[in-house]
């Protein structure tokens, strides 16, 4: 149902065009407030400086502020891509996160609980094994205006990735291709490649962090699937960047934060090795929950509605 209801709108090529424009425009439009911040610093050189290190102090702008900054990026993307979405495919903005006739928020809010719970479980493991790694910096001036600014404005981030990704491609491609799994793969593989640009890339290496990237897309768009709906991976998205804003953060991150622990060297491979430990526990839980049933699903084809074919029938043969 949820590749079903990107029949019921339009859909020609030039209409994922038209919008992909208006969301590339809105989230340069969302640059705007970042580039005059740097530029205040220290002109063309600042913005110079900053590309090739991201890390807000340097340029007097304190790490909460900078966090609403980069924030305020994807709220231009998200702002073009829902105010631009129904006029352009004529269905509603739901279809894109679910095909009931309204959003499970309690979904989204047990992925988000049970993936955050896992991720610090995990963390808490590492601290065990090596606590020399882990720093305390927690600041209660500067730690409640980071938590609201993660309530309240992170998930904009997160859920615009999620629209676009999980929602607007995956549903796109899969109605284009008549298969779930293309659908998964490209959009996974697009989905690491538009964080290649993040500074572990360069620390870590390319190839390294795409395995992490891709296994992350792949894992969002497989609970996407199964469940038929955005609701859990909405939820997973928010809690992995909430987690690594707030509570646990590294030296070098692409989101540099006054998180309450940080540490001081990341094991890239470490990291993805914990990630599908963490993802195979989370998927086996909800698989549960939500009774999913085979894991099969994922290979079936994308079926047009019955009275889609019905309308195509009747326009290849008008005189019926």
């Amino acid at each position: 149902m949820f590749f079903e209801k990107s029949y019921t709108g339009l859909n020609q090529w030039w209409r994922y065009i038209i919008v992909f424009a208006a969301v590339a425009i809105g989230y340069c439009v969302g640059q705007i407030p970042l580039i005059l911040a740097v530029y205040k610093s220290g002109g063309a050189d600042a913005l110079k400086q900053f590309q090739e290190n991201p890390y807000f102090p340097d340029f007097g702008i304190n790490l909460n502020m900078g966090l609403a900054l980069l924030l305020i990026m994807f709220l231009g993307a998200f702002a073009a891509l829902y105010f631009i979405f129904k006029p352009i495919h004529q269905r509603e903005f739901r279809t894109l996160i679910t095909p009931k006739n309204k959003v499970n928020w309690s979904k989204i809010f047990f992925s988000f609980f049970l993936w955050g719970g896992l991720v610090l479980a995990f963390e808490m493991v590492l601290y065990i094994i090596d606590p020399v790694n882990f720093t305390f910096h927690f600041q209660w001036n500067t730690f409640i205006p980071l938590v609201l600014l993660c309530i309240f404005i992170l998930p904009i981030q997160t859920s615009t990735e999620e629209f676009i990704f999980r929602g607007y491609l995956m549903q796109g491609i899969g109605m284009g291709t008549g298969s779930k799994i293309t659908a998964l793969i490209i959009t996974s593989v697009l989905f690491g490649l538009i964080h290649s640009m993040n500074p572990e890339v360069q620390k870590f290496g390319f190839g390294t962090m795409q395995i992490y990237y891709i296994s992350a897309g792949l894992f969002l768009g497989i609970m996407t699937l199964m469940d038929d709906g955005l609701e859990l991976a909405l939820g997973v998205h928010a809690a992995t960047n909430f987690t690594g804003a707030v509570f646990v953060g590294y030296e070098g991150a692409a989101i540099q934060t006054n998180s309450i622990i940080k540490t001081i060297e990341i094991d890239p491979n470490m990291m993805t090795i914990g990630f599908y430990i963490t993802a195979i526990i989370f998927l086996f839980i909800v698989k549960i929950k939500y009774s999913w049933g085979s894991f099969r699903k994922l290979i079936e084809p994308v079926k047009k509605p019955v009275e889609k074919i019905a309308f195509e029938h009747l326009l290849d043969n008008p005189e019926i």
